[in-house]
This record gives structure tokens, sequence and C-alpha cells, in this order.
């Protein structure tokens, strides 16, 4: 059977654009969102958390992420595809253990995800808003923090970006290059700057900074009313053990470092891909490992851990109205733009930082999206989904119907967030399941890189670094941070687990009926998946 009958089309249609300097930004845009503005704050004052080594916490994460990044080169410098971890899962092992994990993930973890974090974005200007509205005494950007605090504003702001996301990927990788580009160096220039600026303070020099902007004392009375239990809070916040706190941090800052995959997802569209991703993957790792120690370290210590913990526990455990009367405002999100706004003391200055971490989001969702749209296109080029996602706009190389099909599950994951802020179970229950969903693909990964040189000699004699010591190694290694990965986020709420199998079976049920299609068109699956696709 010739090559044209397998695949839908005999080459991808997909143009070579991005250079290793785009693989870094993109490792490094992707996991910085919620690790640099939210975890370093926000879950410190968790009763489970309380106690633990916060930037310990972040530094084991990355080095579970390590031999996972280390052998997502080694398959993309090999297998340059779209989607390559899945086409080389699927290769290596079996078709249907490349694609339920790669459906669970690209449908949910990066589809869905996608209007989930861009919802998420808008909440992250109210705060340094808010403080940019004390110092000025301007009752229209306190009006416009509040704004941004409403889920029904932060709802329709997220489809308006989510039309501007689908727009930008419909014009190419060129358009998506030197946006990314633009959207990553700037506010990583500006959060450098905010780490000095926290950094400068001093150690618990933060305090005195608060207490001039919320009123003299403001910062004890927080202190006190979380672990004294005064101004109305029942429970007292109590410290747990260092071990079980960082460990229960864990799932937090894993998901922190969460992203990686996605720049494996345009292997067809980098220059020079044998030295574009390692070099590029190296410096995007070391870059977000440097940045995630020192915002843990330098927030923690400038703005003292108990009170950020104490803060934070009043914020997201029931007493946040305690925390608006010792303020005299609407509490704002736990997060280091607003902390770092506050230390800035500077109008200016506090609304640069909400629109730097803003971009943060917003630039960890175009690779996310990238990833959804090159994931359906490259399950629907080995026909394993409906053929008409694997086709290509001819003037701008971009795939057009799974670019479609992205916006519509990012908006449905924008609604899901603003039902799950209304008190929707259900969608609790779907934005709990991404957990599951972003990380359920690395175990196969993990084993089909340990299988490769004897389940696939003939392939492995393609790998850029063709040891068996080195794939075996690094491949039992990815599997097992894999599994416990798995297991880690696999909740057994049944709401969630009802989500779980019930995307499964979608997955299952479109795989079947595009099986069952292709053999009655004599299109033989196993012969799809006995060859790499075209570039």
């Amino acid at each position: 059977m010739s090559e044209e009958v397998v695949f839908v089309r005999r080459a991808s249609g997909l143009v070579r654009e991005l250079t290793w300097f785009d693989v870094a930004i993109w490792a490094l845009a992707v996991p910085a969102a919620s690790g640099m503005t939210y975890y370093a704050v926000k879950v410190v004052g968790y009763p489970d958390i309380y106690g633990a080594n916060v930037a310990l916490a972040f530094l084991l994460a990355g080095l579970f992420f390590l031999p996972i990044v280390i052998a997502f080169a080694l398959i993309t410098t090999s297998f340059p595809r779209a989607n390559s971890l899945y086409v080389f899962t699927s290769r290596v092992l079996h078709p249907i253990l490349g694609y339920i994990p790669f459906w669970y993930f690209v449908a949910a973890g990066c589809g869905i995800a996608s209007g989930f974090l861009l919802f998420l974005s808008v909440k992250v200007l109210s705060g340094p808003l808010t403080v940019a509205a004390i110092l000025t005494g301007s009752k229209e950007l306190m009006n416009a923090a509040s704004a941004l605090a409403d889920p029904s504003v932060q709802f329709y702001a997220a489809l308006a970006l989510i039309a501007i996301l689908w727009a930008m990927n419909y014009l190419g990788i060129k358009v998506i290059k030197w946006t990314m580009r633009f959207i990553t160096v700037i506010p990583l220039l500006i959060t450098i700057i905010a780490l000095v600026l926290l950094a400068s303070v001093g150690v618990d020099g933060g305090l005195s900074k608060w207490d001039a902007l919320f009123g003299a004392g403001s910062s004890s009375k927080i202190m006190e009313a979380a672990f004294e239990a005064k101004h109305g809070v029942e429970l007292a916040l109590s410290p747990v053990d260092i071990f079980t706190g960082t460990y229960n941090m864990l799932l937090w800052t894993i998901w922190a470092w969460v992203g990686f995959e996605t720049v494996a997802f345009v292997g067809s569209e980098v220059k020079d891909p044998s030295k574009s991703y390692l070099r590029g993957y190296m410096i995007g790792f070391l870059f977000i490992m440097a940045l995630y120690l020192l915002n843990a370290t330098i927030v923690t210590q400038s703005f003292n851990y108990n009170f950020i913990a104490a803060y934070s526990y009043l914020k997201y455990e029931g007493y946040e109205g305690v925390l608006t009367e010792i303020l005299g405002y609407p509490a704002p999100e736990a997060s280091v733009p607003f902390l770092a706004s506050v230390a800035a003391g500077n109008a200016i200055v506090a609304i640069v930082l909400g629109i730097a971490y803003f971009l943060w989001y917003v630039n960890t969702v175009v690779p996310s999206w990238v990833a959804a749209v090159r994931g359906f296109f490259s399950m629907a080029f080995d026909r394993a989904l409906p053929e008409k996602l694997a086709e290509v706009s001819a003037r701008w190389a971009a795939p057009t119907w799974s670019n479609h099909l992205t916006a519509l599950l990012a908006a449905f994951g924008a609604l899901m967030t603003y039902m799950e802020n209304m008190g929707s179970a259900l969608a609790t229950a779907l934005i709990s399941f991404i957990d599951f969903s972003s990380l359920i693909f690395i175990w196969p990964v993990g084993l089909a890189l340990m299988l490769i040189p004897w389940w696939r000699p003939e392939l492995f004699k393609r790998m850029t670094f063709p040891s068996r010591v080195l794939a075996s190694i690094v491949g039992a290694i990815v599997f097992g941070i894999g599994w416990f990965f798995m297991i880690l986020t696999a909740y057994s709420d049944p709401l969630i687990v009802m989500v779980n199998v019930t995307v499964g079976l979608i997955g299952l049920a479109t795989f079947a009926a595009m099986s069952a299609r292709n053999r009655a068109r004599g299109i033989e699956p196993d012969k799809v998946y006995a060859q790499i696709p075209p570039a």
C-alpha cells in the first residue's frame, strides 16, 4: 500500500519556522504562569501544607521533571514530527497506548485547560490594580479591580482572548513565533525586575510596606487572626511537619512544571531539530528552575513566610470577611504580583506588574493551544480521528479544523471554570480532572523509550543517541515518575471518576469507529502505525 493511501497526505503541510530560541522560551513560558504567580504564596497557608519548605518543593518537582525533559529531547530530536511523543509511543508500544493518553492530554490537558488558564489570567490583574487604586485614591481603578475579580467579567474576557488566539493560530506558525517572543521576553524582564524589587526591601521588609499601604498593624492583625484565632477566626492555623507539608505541596509544584511537553508537538515546525531541541530544552529548564527557586525564596523572606501563610489561610479557608475587615478593602488574591506591587509602592509599577503576570498566562496558553491543534492534527493524520482535523490552510500552513475544535474546547473550559466559581460540583470535578489528563501520557512515553531498543530496533537506529543503556535507564525512570504522577492525580471523588471514565470512553469510541471505517475502505490500521508519518 502506498504512503498516500496510508496517511491522509504525502506531507504534513506544516513548515519549519521555529529555532532553538523559540524552543527555549516556549519551554520557559508554559510552566511559568501559576508557578511564578500563585503557588509560592497561595498554597502556603493551606492547613495540610503550612510548614512546607517552599523552595524545596519546587526543587524536588524540577528534579522529577529533569529525566522527563531528557526523554522528550531524545525522542523529539529523533522523530521531529507534529506530536512527536504520540508518534513515538504509538509506533513503539501499540496504537491504543499512544492514542488514549494523548487523547486525554490533547482534549483536556491542552484544549479545556486553555480556557481554564485564560479565565485565571484575568484575575491576576485585580490585585495589582487594587494596590494602584489605594495608592492613587482612584475610584475608577478600584472599580476596575473589583470588576476583574468578578467571575462573569473573567468569563467574557476569557472568551475574547479565545477568539484572539483562534485567529492567531489560523494565521500560522510565523505569527505565533513572533507573538510568543514578544509576550515572553517582556514579562520575563519585568519579572526579574520584580524579584529584584522584592529582594531590595530586605528580610521581612515587605511587612512595613504592607502596613504603610493598609494601615499600621494590619500585618500583625492578619497573623493574630490566623495563628491565635482572633478577629472572629474560629480555628487557628498550625504547622504540619516539614516532610508532610513539602510532600503535600508537591501536587502544586509538579503542576507548576507541567508544560515542557508542548514544545514536542511542533517537531515538524522546528529548524534543525537535532540541535534546537537539546539546546532549547536545557536552557528553558535551567532558567525556569532558577526563577522558581529565586521566586520561592525571595517572596517568602521579604514578606515573611508566616504572614503569607496567614493571609492565604484567611483568604481561602472561609475567613475572607476577616481579611476585608482588617484591610478595609476587598482582599485580593494571594499572588506574587500583588505582593510585588505592595513592595513597589508605586501605582504605575503595580499596573505594569499586573500586565506582565497576565501575559505569563497568555504565553502559557499559546503553546498549549498549539499543542492541542497539533495533537488533533497528528491523530487525524493517522486516521485515528476524523480526517477533516488534518486539514491545513495552503496559504498559512496552519491546521484549520483542529484549530476550530481547540477553540470550542477552550470555550468549554472557560465555561466550566465560571460554573466552578458559581459552585457547580460537576464543573469542579472537570477542572480537577485536568491534573490527571495533563500527566497521564508520561508513563507510556517512558515505557516506549525503555523498550524501543528491543521492540522496534529499526526505529531505534534512527535515534539521535542510539544508546541502549541511556534509553533503558531514562525510560525506566520516566516510567516510574509517570506512574507516580498518575496515582497522585487519580482522585477518588465519584464525580471526578465519572468525568475521567466519560472522557476515556468518548476517545475509545472515536478510535474504534475510525478503525472500523478505515478497514471498510481497505486501510489497515497496523500499516499506518508501522511507519513514521511524513514531516
